[in-house]
């Protein structure tokens, strides 16, 4: 036998299809009473559903018009019973197809939506859905705005400056970098330290023919012996700048390279200058103290000047040229430098004496 339902192939002693669970019955049954339709999506039911194995709506006649929607909002149709044989037969007969096609329902019978009220809402505009309405983001508008104000304003006081306060805080800037990264700071021109001249009236004016005696003579030399001391910083950063520029083949980055050493072998015979002028009375007790501070100008300047003298030989590289090429001709007065240990023998001297010769008052 083929169920009318699902078209499926069912045992002909079968009163319900074990496919679809439509009611079969028998042939005098069915051609005893119409067939059952949903109410809500039109599905064929059997005598004995009480709900819609579609849309779960109850079979016709299960409620009454009245509870119909609260008992379906509710979801109570799950608990209805299966309905016996007797209770099929004594049921009174459904609506036939034609009636449930040519019925409306009503649709406020089994709505959920609320509908709102006309004096509460705004009416809706001509093709916007009144149940979806399109929100207006107004406020994340002004938020972007606010945002891009905000970050022009603090634009225009970096760039601008009108307060006046960008320069002290990039100095300041530069000044902790100076002092964290001494050795990273670039190229600088070097100048001898500046004597202090706070004390002018205890530190007389020395000219050429001033013959420093007591307490001048050792201020006089005690200030030539801080301004050498003071040129091991300057000399690592023309170190740093020495290894990381002689091999580079560009020419004019080798010359702005090399700036640093020249000027800082400059300075330092400069300050050797100012050593060879001063003047001390005969059988001065500084005098001592004055060839060592000499000695120790000698030997940073030739820290100084065996730099120079490698640069040199860098620098006659023409652009162009391998500099590679001439590695070993370039660093060759560095080895020359060298003492029996590899160690530059100006440099250990000078760390091994600069403690030891400072000079003491009398």
């Amino acid at each position: 036998m083929i169920c009318p339902q699902c078209h499926k192939t069912v045992p002909a002693d079968a009163t319900v299809c074990p496919h679809c669970s439509a009611y079969l019955g028998s042939s005098a049954a069915a051609s005893s009473r119409e067939f059952i339709f949903c109410e809500g999506c039109g599905a064929r039911l059997s005598a004995k559903d009480r709900t819609c194995p579609k849309c779960g709506r109850p079979a016709p006649g299960i409620l009454s018009t009245e509870a119909s929607a609260t008992d379906l909002a509710a979801g109570r149709t799950a608990s209805f019973p299966k309905l016996t044989d007797d209770a099929v037969r004594t049921r009174a007969a459904g609506p036939t197809a034609a009636e449930v096609l040519d019925v409306s329902l009503d649709p406020s019978a089994t709505h959920v939506l609320t509908i709102p009220d006309a004096a509460d809402e705004k009416p809706a505009r001509a093709g916007e859905d009144p149940y979806h309405r399109k929100k207006h983001p107004v406020g994340k508008i002004a938020a972007a705005l606010m945002a891009i104000l905000l970050v022009g304003a603090c634009a225009y006081v970096v760039v601008a400056d009108p307060f006046g306060i960008m320069p002290g805080i990039y100095a300041e800037i530069e000044r902790q970098a100076a002092e964290m990264f001494p050795s990273r700071q670039g190229t600088q021109e070097v100048e001898a330290p500046e004597e202090d001249s706070s004390d002018d009236a205890s530190v007389p004016e020395v000219s050429d023919t001033t013959v420093l005696t007591g307490d001048a003579a050792y201020e006089r030399l005690t200030a030539l012996y801080d301004e050498v001391g003071a040129y091991q910083d300057p000399l690592s950063t023309v170190v740093d700048e020495y290894n990381g520029g002689f091999l580079l083949s560009d020419l004019s980055a080798r010359q702005s390279a090399s700036e640093g050493a020249y000027t800082l072998r400059d300075a330092v015979q400069a300050t050797i200058d100012a050593i060879d002028e001063v003047k001390l009375e005969q059988d001065s007790p500084y005098a001592e103290d004055l060839d060592h501070i000499r000695q120790l100008a000698t030997w940073m300047y030739n820290r100084v000047d065996v730099l120079c003298a490698s640069w040199d030989i860098s620098l006659a590289v023409p652009e162009g040229e391998s500099v590679s090429s001439h590695r070993d001709e370039i660093t060759q007065p560095l080895r020359d430098a060298l003492n029996a240990q590899g160690q530059n023998e100006d440099l250990v001297q000078f760390e091994a004496n600069y403690s030891a010769w400072r000079p003491t008052r009398e």
